[in-house]
């Protein structure tokens, strides 16, 4: 379906796991390595939690990804190898676990310091084993519990990995993620993301309960008793690309990319009003009616995020230059999907904030967007043929050989599902740098998941192209250091 006047007609498609083996023959070998893996996977996920410090002692606080990259080879079911190959390469960049104070006593007030994550993860690690209910019913009471700053909104920080690390718990089903994702939420609590969150939470009561009032009136006048059916009135990807041609973006007095808070020198993304404006006004362009199922939202947000990643890259001479914001997004969708499709239908609490939920990841997307979009914005807000280049298919370039006479990866996707990751699996000791980047291969999974779950046939294919675009003309990230700000690009 695209965005406007059609209404889905047939239930989300349920994700299914990646995996290696083409046919049945390989099952008996599948099952075995499926069990060396596991195994495998949780020891070093233990050696992690016990030996190293959730953030490493440098100047930005930067977070342990061995879990993260752990969780990626888990999802795409690589070799117990390959684990132990991204375990040595993290580990030894990573800062020794001290000992910290256990405490039962509320932690409210330590929210937003990256430094006492060790504290958190003990306290609720706690919290969740905490008798006399399971855990999920205790994870959920943890984000959603009252408050002026709610943990969920924690999720968003530190590039959204929180909400990453929350589906993985779900997918791989082991608590030591939820625990992580508590400890990373309380830590990276953002308070200018908070207080975006917090005015797009309290802009969803009020039409929530004007929709309500005026549902009821409606219904009475009815002969059928029936609302119409939702629509949306502006789709996301038409708004992204009205952003690029927004004057009041020209210029922002801002000199570092992202709006991740780096230690070094500048003013942050909330100091200048205009930024929070435009988004809460994007948000509310998209004018999702109550009664549209996030699911079918969070697919139309896959699709944006999957053409913002592809078409949305930096223009640097000579190369194409994927973002490293823009390149977090596909999984973020993924995983939102994936929590609320788990909880969603069990927990009031869940449900009454879902699109919440949905809105508030669509006001991330639209923030990074802007955040790396400048200063590229045209001071006249005028659009030319040649300013906003036409959002289509993604088209690899075509290699001028046959696939099974050539070493480099084929432009157009074979039928099988698992032509993307074919050289992963071979490369067992991940001595490609592309395979040593967790970020690299969390996206194209992202991407596959994505086109897995897609109901739209066109689409389906527009998100295969994306990530035959990404795996062919990947090089490196963009858009992440300080030092970066002038030449920020991605306009679609």
């Amino acid at each position: 379906m695209v965005a406007g006047d059609q209404t889905p007609t047939t239930p989300p498609v349920p994700l299914q796991p990646i995996h290696p083996f083409f046919d049945a023959a390989g099952a008996a070998a599948a099952a075995e390595a499926e069990a060396v893996q596991y195994g495998t996977f949780m020891t070093l996920i233990t050696k992690n939690d016990m030996l190293y410090s959730g953030v490493r002692e440098d100047a930005d606080a930067s977070p342990n990804l061995i879990a993260f990259h752990l969780a990626t080879i888990r999802e795409l079911a690589g070799s117990e190898q390959q684990m132990q190959a991204a375990y040595r390469l993290h580990s030894g960049q990573q800062s020794a676990l001290r000992p910290v104070m256990e405490t039962d006593l509320p932690m409210e007030g330590y929210f937003g310091q990256k430094d006492r994550i060790n504290e958190f993860r003990t306290y609720y690690a706690r919290r969740l084993i905490n008798p006399g209910a399971p855990l999920r019913d205790n994870l959920v009471a943890e984000l959603f519990q009252g408050g002026s700053r709610p943990l969920w909104m924690g999720l968003f920080g530190c590039y959204g990995l929180p909400l990453v690390h929350l589906s993985d718990s779900f997918e791989i089903k082991a608590a030591t993620y939820a625990k992580q994702a508590l400890a990373l939420a309380a830590s990276h609590l953002d308070d200018s993301l908070c207080s975006l969150f917090a005015a797009i939470a309290a802009d969803s009561r009020r039409r929530s309960a004007l929709f309500g009032s005026n549902a009821a009136a409606a219904a009475g006048a009815s002969r059928h008793g029936r609302q119409p059916q939702p629509k949306w009135t502006c789709d996301p990807l038409s708004i992204l690309r009205d952003l690029s041609r927004d004057g009041r973006l020209s210029g922002l007095p801002l000199v570092l990319p992202g709006y991740t808070s780096h230690a070094a020198a500048g003013r942050p993304w909330s100091s200048v009003p205009v930024v929070g404006q435009v988004v809460l006004e994007s948000v509310w362009r998209w004018d999702l009616a109550e009664t549209v199922d996030p699911l079918d939202a969070l697919e139309e947000l896959g699709r944006v995020t999957t053409v913002a990643l592809a078409c949305g890259t930096h223009k640097t001479p000579g190369a194409t230059e994927f973002d490293v914001y823009l390149c977090f997004l596909p999984t973020l969708v993924l995983a939102l999907r994936v929590f609320l499709a788990a909880v969603r239908l069990q927990y009031p609490a869940v449900s009454e904030i879902a699109l919440v939920l949905v809105r508030c990841l669509w006001a991330q997307i639209v923030l990074v967007y802007i955040l790396q979009l400048r200063p590229n914005v045209a001071a006249t807000a005028t659009a030319t043929a040649t300013a906003t280049a036409t959002v289509a298919t993604p088209t690899p370039t075509p290699t001028p050989t046959p696939p099974e006479q050539s070493t480099a990866p084929s432009a157009t996707p074979p039928d099988d599902d698992h032509f993307l990751f074919r050289a992963f699996y071979d490369d067992t000791a991940l001595d490609q740098p592309r395979h040593q980047d967790a970020f690299y291969l969390r996206a194209l999974r992202s991407f596959a998941m994505l086109a897995a779950t897609e109901r739209d046939p066109a689409w389906r294919a527009r998100i295969d192209n994306a990530a035959v675009k990404l795996q062919v003309g990947w090089q490196r990230w963009l858009g992440l250091g300080p030092g970066e700000a002038a030449t920020l690009d991605i306009r679609l």
